[in-house]
This record gives structure tokens, sequence and C-alpha cells, in this order.
């Protein structure tokens, strides 16, 4: 298909997966203008990550406090009566995104989508009402979220030259990113340090050896040891800037699995699912970040290039390693894609009840390409190893990622917004 028609295809079913979202649930339309001003914003991973589930909890708050079925995450009143529920929806969507986003993309963006969501409902009282009640739930939420330490300033260098320890990295040697990210307050966990990963293997280890020797075989940039499917795989779930992002990638298929299971019917439930989701993407950010500037290990292509056997008397060095994919600007382990894409791929299963479900995905980074999988748990594998295959983390960064973030959403889905 040639680059031309397939752009117009992906724009003619994009504006149609977004008129049928909101005739059918305003939630789904919400969240898909989110995940578009996210790929417009061009904010990275951990940022992109805390806006969801900010905008996402607003969106719940207002919905829950309509029936009021849930625990609140914060605003714990019940909406005025009379009130358009649609309105006050569409009036905390708005506001979110315009105080979040509203610098980083075109507000005219923002307004657009806003004035078809209004256009739908009938004006009046009720409309009124919802408005202002969307409003003040959005406030309320922001305000609370100003509080989290998101602003805190860098203190000190993150790099280092010591053996093990984390330095910039080719292409761009770019400074690192959010470091102060596991400072920042939770949405659900007690501390972003609740669930950090034990110590990393031993610089002078046989296994980091074996780990590095793996790197250096499977996800080298040239005469790598992998399939042509592996290769591909890297930038399938690249997820970089420009895109939906890692926690943003895994909207886009709940909203597709809600969808495809017959559960995009009921509102309240959507944003139910799509608030734990992302609080789940939030804290499984925070706490891979946390776990990360507090062992502050080094990149694998770092370690192939530089250590020898004065440091580990089983690795193999190799000077000119080049990783699959460039490596991200910021400490190794864990990996911050693995605790992601698992404490998300987890909490869709509690949402839906079940791990085995088919499933397709596109990518923005690999346009035209679809996959399919036959669980969630398959999806979630893949996405780990693709980092490996892109020769940015060893095994145990993606491994021990999982855990963590499996730990994160099981604790989040028994803990918060229960059922009243």
């Amino acid at each position: 298909m040639r680059a031309s028609t397939l752009s117009l295809f992906i724009t003619l079913l994009s504006a149609f997966y977004i008129v049928q979202a909101h005739a059918n649930n305003p939630v789904l339309y919400w969240n898909n203008e989110a995940i578009n001003t996210t790929r417009l914003s061009r904010n990275p991973a951990p940022v992109a990550g805390v806006h969801l589930a900010t905008f996402n909890v607003a969106v719940y708050d207002t919905v829950n406090s309509f029936d009021r079925t849930h625990e609140a995450w914060l605003v714990d009143k019940p909406a005025p009566k009379g009130a358009d529920r649609d309105a006050a929806i569409a009036a905390t969507a708005h506001f979110v995104l315009m105080a979040i986003w509203g610098n980083e993309v075109n507000p005219r963006y923002i307004e657009n989508a806003y004035n078809k969501a209004l256009a739908g409902i009938p004006d009046g009282k009720a409309k009124e009402k919802g408005l202002d009640w969307g409003r003040k739930v959005a406030a309320e939420v922001l305000k609370k979220r100003s509080y989290s330490g998101m602003d805190l300033p860098l203190e000190g260098s993150y790099s280092s030259k010591e053996a093990g320890k984390w330095r910039e990295t080719p292409l761009g040697f770019r400074p690192p990113v959010t470091p102060r990210l596991g400072e920042v307050e939770p949405f659900a966990l007690e501390s972003a340090a609740q669930f950090r990963a034990p110590p990393h293997p031993p610089l002078n280890s046989m296994q980091y050896a074996e780990e590095l020797k793996y790197v250096n075989r499977v996800g080298i940039r040239d005469g790598a040891d992998r399939t042509e499917y592996q290769t591909l795989t890297t930038p399938f779930w690249s997820d970089d800037l420009g895109t939906s992002t890692p926690p943003g990638h895994w909207n886009v298929i709940l909203a597709d699995l809600l969808k495809k299971l017959g559960m995009d019917g009921d509102v309240a439930k959507t944003a139910h699912a799509f608030a734990l989701l992302n609080i789940a993407g939030a804290d499984a950010g925070m706490t891979a970040w946390e776990t990360k500037y507090h062992y502050n290990i080094w990149r694998p292509e770092t370690a192939i290039r530089e250590m020898d056997k004065s440091m580990n008397p089983h690795h193999e060095q190799n000077p000119d390693f080049i990783p699959n994919m460039e490596s991200p600007a910021f400490p190794t382990y864990t990996s911050g894609h693995s605790c992601y894409t698992a404490a998300m791929t987890r909490m869709i299963e509690h949402s839906i009840g079940r791990n085995e479900v088919e499933f397709s995905v596109i990518s923005d980074g690999l346009p035209g390409v679809v996959r399919t999988y036959t669980s969630l748990s398959d999806a979630r594998w893949e996405v780990g190893m693709s980092r490996v295959w892109g020769g940015i983390h060893t095994m145990s960064d993606n491994i021990e990622g999982q855990k963590a973030g499996i730990a994160v959403a099981d604790w989040i889905y028994d803990n918060a917004l229960r059922p009243r």
C-alpha cells in the first residue's frame, strides 16, 4: 500500500473510531483525545504516565459522583441533582487537558474535541450544572496533584565514571530523564519504594557476565542472532517520543478490548477500568524510576564496551558493541517498559476477568503492522523481550521490572477504588 493511501486510511479509521466512541461512551471518546494529545505533546513515558493518570482519576471521580458505587480517588461528593453526566465528563476532561497539555499542543485541538462533545448534549440547566460540576472536580484533582512533587528541581549530578554506575550514552549523550520521579507522591501506593526491586547482580558475577553475553548476541545492531520478527519487535513496542508512549499504548489496547468483549456500554465501569489502568501505570513508572536511581546501574552497552577482566573475569568485552536501539537516558535497572507493561496488562486482567483473550495491536512506531496475541501474558513477555532484543536491557532488568509491575497492579487492585 502506498504511503499516501495508508495515511489516508489511518486518518479515516481514526475519525470513524472517534465518532463511534463518542456516540457510545464519552469516557472512551475523551480517553482517545488524551492519547492523541500525548502523541502531539511528545511527552516521555514517565511524564505521560503521570499525566494520563491525573486525567483518568479526574474523569473517574466525575463519573463516580453520579452513582457512587465505588470509592472515590479524591472527590467523594455526589454530583448536583439534575446535572448532565456527559456534560460533566466533557468539562472535567477539557479542564484537565487544557491545564496539563494546553501549553504543549495547539489548544485548538483540545477546543475542537470539546466543542464536538458539547454539540451532542442538549442545552439547558442540566448541561450547565454538569459543566460546572465537572470543572470543580477537575480543579480539586489538579490542586491535589500540584503538591505531588512532580516539579522537584534536579539536584547534583546523576552521571558517574565509577564502574557499574550509569553515565550518558550515545548518540546524544543526553542528560537523565526525570531522575526524581521516584520521589513523587504515587496515586495509590504508599511510596514509590514499596516494591523496589532487589539488588542488581554483582558486577563481578557469572550471572551478570552471562546476561551481558546474551545481550551482546541478540541485542547488537549488526550481525545479531535474532529473527526478523524479533528485530521488528523493538520498533513495534518502542513507544518513543511522539507516540502514545508505553502507558498510552495500553490505554489504546484496553479500549479495543472493551469494545471487542462488548464491555464498552457501561460508562461507570469504563471509567473505573481506565482509572485503575492508569493509576497502575503511573505508580509502576514511579516504582521503576525509584529503583533506577536508587541503584544507578549503567546500560548494557556501557558494560559490554568498558568492562574488562579486572572487573569481571567471566565477561567477554566488546568495544565495538552498538545496540539495536538507542539507549534511553536513564539507568538500566529495572526496565521501565517492562514494569509499565506488567502493571497495566495485569490490571487489564483484573478488569476483564481473564488473561486468555485474543486481541490485535497496532503500533505508532511501526505503522501498518498488526500483531495478534492470544493472551495478555504473551504480549507482556514480548514487550519485555523487545528491550533485550533492542540491546538496551539485560534479562534481570526485564524480569525484575515485570515482577515489580505485577506486584504494583495487584496491590492497587486490592486497595484502591474499591466497591462501596
